[in-house]
């Protein structure tokens, strides 16, 4: 590539894993090979270090950053996504007291000076950062799918019966990311808005509405083959 970007490490969740749910397999959900970074990598020839683990949140995320420097593993370019977890609730504890006043699994002011953080740290290590948001939920799937995996009742207590009380949380997380790479003038790749462009984008989603599909995961690595070679390399 012109940019000179020959390394990438990728620092997300399942989405960024390539995982997708309602396969054949009997599993919970699976891990595609042709995920959306491992395309891209495929066609425009960088050397990927895909360090995304299913259920991620930015926690994780910084401690697998932190050994990945120690051990001068992470290249050119850090990718760095996070927020569909964290902005989620632990479901067992919510329906053990519904009624309850419960926080996201991280709370937005940890999620966003944790998310700052690594940002400084990979500038500290001459690493150039990169952001991706938050793909959109499919809100009615994804309550759906809490539902039929929870106690449906209690889920329903705490929400009001409301599914847009899930996609609340995940759309500020969102904007506060967003806000974050302008403020700290990050690059930042907004797949969000690319696949909610696309008229056929709920097609593009799994049927638990949080997890892009095999069609999803090649929509997203179009994005990610036109956007890499836009890369600028800070250091």
């Amino acid at each position: 590539m012109e940019n000179n970007i020959k390394k990438i490490s990728v620092y997300g969740d399942s989405i960024l894993k390539g995982a997708v749910t309602g396969m054949d397999s009997g599993h919970l959900f699976d891990i595609i090979d042709d995920n959306s970074l491992a395309l891209a990598r495929d066609a425009l020839g960088f050397e990927l270090n895909n360090q995304s683990v299913f259920g991620n949140i930015v926690t994780k995320g910084v401690r697998k950053l932190m050994r990945d420097i120690e051990k001068g593993a992470v290249g050119d370019i850090a990718i760095l996504e996070s927020g569909g977890n964290d902005c989620d609730y632990d479901w067992s504890i919510v329906c053990a007291d519904p009624e309850k006043a419960h926080e996201p699994r991280v709370p937005l002011s940890s999620f966003l000076e944790i998310f700052e953080n690594m940002i400084n740290t990979c500038r500290q290590n001459k690493i150039t950062p990169v952001m991706m948001t938050m793909p959109a939920l499919v809100q009615d799937r994804w309550y759906e799918h809490i539902c039929s995996s929870y106690d449906k009742a209690a889920v329903e207590k705490f929400t009001g019966g409301q599914a847009d009380v899930l996609y609340h949380n995940h759309e500020i997380y969102n904007i506060h990311l967003t806000k974050l790479a302008n403020r700290l003038n990050v690059q930042l790749v907004d797949m969000r808005l690319e696949l909610l462009s696309s008229p056929d984008w709920r097609n593009l989603m799994c049927m638990d509405g949080i997890h892009p599909n095999q069609k999803g995961y090649h929509f997203m690595a179009e994005v990610w083959k036109r956007e890499i070679p836009k890369l600028k390399k800070e250091f």
